[in-house]
């Protein structure tokens, strides 16, 4: 009896502890860690900016600047870099970590102890780095927490400055900007190519452009360029002059109609490489040639074994289902043949047949403005109407004569920037 008791308790035991390991208890909810910085900047970023005069160098006096967080590293657009801006101006700062979005938000405040670190820039864009190599680099990962404090929890970013593409200025660099009532030129193709970062471009209603510059390693790379119309926001960049647009990802694509008819090109080449148009030559053998170093279009008679009419034909251009199709390009000339007043001209055909003679096809002039004779200069050919073709599929020549093959009966042509566009 007194065994069978024995049992009896031990079991009793284990399940009060079993049971009890099963009783919910509420636990502590940890605390939340707000970052607090106890000093003050002593320093706007205009006028951090404004103590670089071009020359890379250290910051030797006790600076500190305060900004919010408008861009960093989340869509891979931004590599190794963060971007500030004050109600002053805005700075790109290299850092040399990764992932600092987990720690850099944007609408996150924060505070950098200058001294020690160094100003220079990019192609004209001032930032806040380390020296590498001579130039500007990033900060060494082991000195980041000595330089940049957060302040606080992440808040909302700044409002973005609304801007039009000609009001662009160097105010504005490295800050958070919104554009209206734009499209994209490059509609259907990803927002960069697989092996390099692109540029692509977005354009108003009067023709100003703006590039929009993606990374490769940006997440929304491979995303197609939208058609229709409406807002960009990004940061405002330049390179060697050439201001550039970055978009921290695709929610900076805003207010946008898909549905909207919007001007795109139909057709745009640069001549960057050679589009291998086709050349023909009626007479003598100086031709029309794609011009490497220049990228552009050329021709000459000086030196062919009779007087010259050569032939520079486009690839088919469909101008089905599209309204106001405009035709433009630039002409670039050197000498003067004294027996043409206007040794090139441009031509349109409906019935070529894409390859061969283009003299036996109908051609009919065009007109447009050229280089003034032994200008050397590049001249617009202006907006050339071609809305009498609307519905057809058409080919543009540029057709080039000399009344000799020497000096006084040649002249140098050159081509280039050959854009047909139209509302889509």
């Amino acid at each position: 009896m007194k065994k069978y008791m024995k049992k009896l308790t031990f079991l009793a035991v284990i399940s009060a502890l079993f049971l009890g390991s099963c009783v919910q208890e509420d636990f502590d909810v940890p605390d939340i860690v707000i970052p607090y910085v106890d000093f003050s900047s002593n320093m706007s970023i205009a006028d951090l900016k404004a103590t670089y005069v071009g020359v890379l160098d250290s910051i030797g006096e006790d600076t500190i600047i305060e900004g919010i967080v408008i861009a960093n590293d989340e869509s891979g657009n931004f590599y190794k870099t963060i971007v500030i801006q004050d109600n002053t101006a805005g700075i790109e700062v290299k850092i040399d970590r990764y992932d600092m979005y987990t720690e850099f938000k944007v609408g996150q405040r924060v505070f950098i102890k200058c001294r020690g670190l160094y100003l220079g820039d990019y192609g004209g864009l001032t930032q806040l780095g380390y020296i590498y190599a001579g130039d500007i680099g990033r900060i060494p990962d082991i000195m980041v927490d000595d330089h940049i404090f957060r302040d606080s929890l992440p808040e909302a970013a700044p409002t973005p400055t609304l801007l039009t593409i000609p009001t662009l200025s160097p105010t504005y660099l490295s800050m958070l900007v919104r554009i209206d009532s734009v499209h994209f030129i490059e509609v259907g193709q990803p927002f960069a190519e697989s092996t390099a970062t692109t540029n692509r471009t977005v354009e108003d209603a009067s023709g100003n452009q703006l590039l929009i510059r993606t990374s490769n390693y940006a997440s929304f790379a491979a995303d197609n360029v939208p058609a229709g119309m409406g807002s960009i926001v990004g940061v405002l960049s330049i390179y060697n002059g050439d201001y550039q647009f970055y978009l921290r990802d695709l929610n900076d694509i805003v207010a946008w109609d898909y549905g909207a008819a919007t001007e795109q090109n139909i057709i745009f080449e640069t001549f960057d490489t050679d589009p291998s148009w086709t050349i023909f030559s009626a007479a003598s053998n100086e031709d029309w040639y794609w011009d490497a170093s220049y990228a552009c279009y050329a021709v000459s008679g000086y030196g062919g074994d009779v007087a010259s009419d050569d032939y520079l034909v486009s690839p088919a251009i469909n101008l089905t289902g599209v309204t106001n199709p405009i035709l433009s390009f630039r002409t670039w000339t050197k000498y003067t043949d004294g027996g043409f007043a206007q040794p090139v001209e441009v031509m349109i055909s409906t019935n070529y047949t894409g390859t061969g003679d283009p003299t036996i096809a109908t051609w009919t002039n065009l007109t447009a403005t050229w280089s003034p004779s032994n200008s050397q200069s590049w001249t617009s050919s202006g907006d050339i109407d071609l809305s009498a073709y609307i519905g057809n599929t058409v080919y543009i020549a540029f057709r080039y004569q000399s009344s000799g093959t020497g000096t006084g009966t040649t002249s140098n042509w050159e081509v280039d920037e050959f854009k047909v566009k139209a509302v889509m």
